[in-house]
């Protein structure tokens, strides 16, 4: 190595050091914790020691640095976690009160009057207990920080500096060597060539008050993020309403979706849009992800709705989801015994072939679509129903509609009236001797013709109407599939949560994700490549519930999804309400302002957010977050930039 590229490489380590930031002196250190002595003076100079803020220690003289010893050559991380006390701060106190007991006035007497300049001198200074969070050291001619100190001495005398602007740059977008060429490895095997660059999302902030450390623009160091972070891994937004959880969701959409453009890669994306800011532009924003991105974007509801796909079940189709919602629904008081009988039926095709089973599921599916015609369920344009009906049937029921061949509802319905009457008067046989209808079928048929069994009036296939407007005739594949293949394109596909059922809501939602988890692991499996998918959960406690199983869809997805290129970014304000097992394996946080003293102790189980716990408590700025990341070492505050729809669009080149 020559003399010039040898300077280079010391220099990695010598930038951190900024002489005109000294701040005092290391006086205890083990290996957890460090004690620094400082002066009020030093503390103006470096425009104050904000709470939270990060400091760099050092024996070395950076202007002697090539005379430095070699083990000397090291700089050790520090966070401020608060003050300490000087042993000579009782005399102190003991001193600042004798002379506020002398004082006659309140304004316009100098303290000279009152204490000799040595005693000034000393009633400056004063103690910060610090958290050791690692040791920036050179090492195969790169920058490495190791989370630890390897050892302490404790007469080794460690100058304090406060780092700013290019040093505060370097320690809070330090990325591991090892970790920077992995990212590269995992595009190279998506087919990308060369750097993706990380993306900035904010600038250090280390406390609610920024009247001094962010006072104007050049005091303002960014933070960013390595878009490898948030491929194939999970990420957690968490905060209370209106503290920028939503924003800063929008920014990784946008995002993710200008290395999709960049490299011509597809990165598909699915939004849970529980509150609809998504789907629907609002006054905050400006605008909303759809109306950015509308040629790449595709919208689903839950009600037909102008503009967005229908997020609904054809219940002529999908047989057993819609009949689930018709139960769902179906919730009255009194009701029924057809109506109790109804919600136990069982719609589920029978296995094998036995030509009796067969035929059976074919009447009774015959006579449920034709109850939900009835009940005003909406069929696709000449839509028959057809089923075996043998010739001796036929002359009992005494009708001249022959199912055979096929008939329309009006048809049918006429048809199984006429069946049902025929049938109370003496049971239809068939040619074995059994009855024709079984007891489902004949609940279906008390419900279409709104009479019981002793042909007394009940509230009948009115009682389906409330399910009507979950149905769509326009469809004639699972939505589920529908999606997916929207995702194989990289589209960003939002589902518009705000309106409809709860319940149902929740079931589409987690039909969805199966779908998607399921057909990726398939793919995976068979040796190929699944496609890149990243899924986006608001209110994520609506979905992911801590109660459940392991072999859940939403714990599978998020312990497993990683190794079949899905990403899973949840946003929720409750910690404590999220799966354990999602918490466990969750590598990116974003964390803003908690409320619950109970919600900050769950949070301070993961890395180092015990540091922040009065913060996160206190602190109620939008935008003002902790965030650690995959690639980040700890914790890092930041304040997010706000998401700008006009300077997206200018980025990445998109025309209203």
């Amino acid at each position: 190595m020559s003399i010039v590229d040898k300077i280079d490489v010391d220099n990695k380590l010598l930038d951190l050091i900024q002489e005109d930031n000294f701040i005092g002196w290391v006086y205890s250190i083990n290996y957890e914790q460090a004690l620094i002595v400082t002066n009020d003076e030093w503390k103006q100079n470096v425009k104050g020691i904000p709470h939270n803020s990060f400091l760099v220690a050092t024996s070395f003289n950076p202007k002697k640095f090539n005379e430095a010893d070699e083990l000397d050559r090291q700089v050790i991380l520090f966070r401020v976690n608060g003050s300490c006390k000087l042993p000579q701060d009782d005399d102190m106190i003991k001193t600042k009160i004798d002379g506020f007991q002398k004082q006659k006035v309140v304004f316009g007497e100098d303290d000279k009057d009152y204490y000799d300049a040595i005693t000034r001198n000393k009633m400056q200074f004063s103690g910060l207990e610090c958290r050791v969070l690692g040791t920036f050291y050179i090492k195969n001619e790169e920058l490495i920080l190791g989370s630890d100190i390897e050892t302490f001495y404790s007469s080794l005398k460690l100058n304090v500096y406060m780092p700013t602007g290019i040093a505060l740059d370097r320690i809070v977008n330090y990325v591991d060597p090892i970790r920077k060429n992995s990212s590269k490895a995992e595009f190279k095997s998506l087919g990308i060539q060369g750097e993706v660059e990380a993306f900035k999302i904010g600038t250090v902030r280390y406390t609610s008050t920024d009247r001094l450390h962010r006072n104007d623009s050049s005091d303002l160091v960014p933070f960013t993020i390595q878009p490898s972070d948030f491929l194939a891994r999970r990420t957690a937004v968490l905060g209370m309403t209106r503290t920028g959880k939503s924003n800063m969701i929008k920014q990784t959409i946008s995002v993710v979706k200008g290395i999709s453009k960049k490299f011509n890669l597809p990165i598909g994306q699915l939004i849970y849009d529980i509150n609809g800011e998504y789907a629907n532009a609002n006054e905050q924003d400006k605008g909303a992800i759809a109306d950015i991105y509308k040629d790449d974007c595709i919208r689903y509801r839950m009600l037909p709705t102008i503009g967005f796909k229908p997020l609904l079940t054809n219940f002529y189709e999908q047989i057993e989801e819609g009949f689930q919602i018709i139960c769902d629904v179906l919730n009255m008081p009194n009701m029924s015994n057809d109506l109790k009988a109804f919600k136990n039926i069982s719609l589920y095709k029978p296995e094998g072939a036995e030509y009796n089973l067969i035929n059976r599921y074919n009447l009774k599916l015959a006579i449920y679509k034709t109850l939900l015609n009835k009940a005003r369920f909406l069929p696709a344009k000449n839509y028959k129903i057809k089923f075996k009906v043998s010739n001796d049937i036929l002359l009992k029921i005494g009708s001249n509609i022959d199912p055979n061949q096929g008939i329309d509802f009006d048809q049918a319905i006429e048809f199984f009236e006429k069946a049902r009457e025929v049938n109370l008067a003496n049971p239809i046989l068939n040619s074995s001797k059994h009855e024709w209808l079984d007891s489902e079928c004949k609940s279906l048929l008390n419900i279409m013709a709104g009479r019981n069994d002793e042909d007394k009036p009940i509230f009948g296939f009115k009682a389906l109407f409330e399910a009507n407007k979950y149905h769509t005739p326009d469809r004639d594949a699972d939505v589920a599939q529908e999606i997916y293949n929207h995702l194989l394109q990289g589209k960003i596909v939002i589902l518009d949560l705000s309106v409809g059922l709860a319940l149902l809501r929740e079931n589409i939602s987690k039909k969805i994700a199966k779908y998607i988890f399921n057909k990726s692991m398939e793919m995976f499996t068979d040796g190929k490549n699944p496609p890149n998918i990243v899924v986006y959960i608001e209110e994520a406690h609506n979905l992911i519930g801590n109660k459940m199983e392991l072999t859940d869809t939403w714990p599978r997805l998020a312990k497993e999804g990683a190794k079949y290129r899905i990403a899973l970014v949840y946003a929720t304000q409750e910690v404590s309400s999220v799966h354990s097992n999602i918490l466990a394996n969750t590598e990116n946080w974003f964390v803003t302002h908690l409320n619950s003293e109970k919600e900050i102790k769950e949070l301070a189980k993961f890395y180092d957010f015990s540091d922040f716990s009065q913060s996160l408590l206190r602190s109620q700025d939008v935008g003002f977050a902790r965030v650690k990341t995959l690639s980040s070492p700890f914790v890092i505050p930041i304040q997010i930039d706000r998401f700008d729809p006009i300077k997206i669009r200018e980025e990445q080149g998109i025309n209203d």
